[in-house]
């Protein structure tokens, strides 16, 4: 999927089945940290919530949901209210990646900004911040469903993402939406080559009704 698809077509595809409620909204502000970032995979939840801590591994659920991780999962993390801590780092990068995962999306705030670009893996966040989460926060739950940039997100779900947005597929409907995206990519490949030769835009719409 990273290669050939994109978020739009996703989401016109959602939309057109009546699925509304599936792209992280805009105003969540969450966004790639290289603009090249692509990634597609099955959502692994990761719930944090602000809370002062002084156990001796803070980290425990994190590290079972990393060390359970499979080529092609995506682990997606949010708060249960929005905190400053930078709940994702280079470290934990390279332990998903080392165990294929294909990204991660933080509705939050990520660590270690210049190392994870370094690195090429997708990371999405709504910002940076230096801000440990130790004695700040505590991971509660993982394989859950969570509120994610304003849409509920669940575990086993196919999630897309790009510079343009987040998409999230629900599973009931994942075969005939990827199907369905897929043949309106090859569509447009046809219309913007349609283009390119010179044909008028008015034609072209009346040809084949997309734009």
């Amino acid at each position: 999927m990273e290669k050939f698809f994109y978020a739009e077509a996703l989401s016109d595809i959602l939309d057109a089945k009546g699925y509304r409620h599936c792209v992280v909204s805009p105003r969540a502000r969450i966004r790639p940290l290289f603009a090249a970032a692509v990634c597609a995979g099955r959502v692994r939840t990761l719930l944090n919530t602000p809370r002062k801590s002084r156990d001796k591994n803070p980290y425990k659920l994190a590290f079972e949901l990393i060390d359970s991780l499979k080529p092609g999962d995506v682990p997606v993390t949010a708060w249960r209210e929005l905190h400053e801590p930078g709940i994702m780092g280079e470290l934990s990068a390279t332990a998903m990646r080392t165990r294929g995962a294909r990204g991660c999306l933080v509705d939050g705030y990520t660590r270690d900004v210049r190392k994870l670009m370094a690195m090429r893996f997708p990371v999405f966040a709504r910002g940076a911040s230096p801000i440990d989460t130790q004695g700040r926060s505590a991971v509660i739950d993982y394989d859950c469903p969570l509120l994610f940039g304003g849409i509920r997100v669940f575990p086993g779900q196919i999630v897309f993402a790009d510079l343009n947005g987040i998409v999230v597929i629900p599973k009931e409907i994942e075969k005939e939406v990827i199907a369905e995206a897929l043949g309106k990519i090859r569509l447009e490949t046809r219309i913007r080559s349609a283009l390119k030769s010179g044909k008028k835009i008015k034609r072209v719409w009346d040809k084949y009704g997309v734009m």
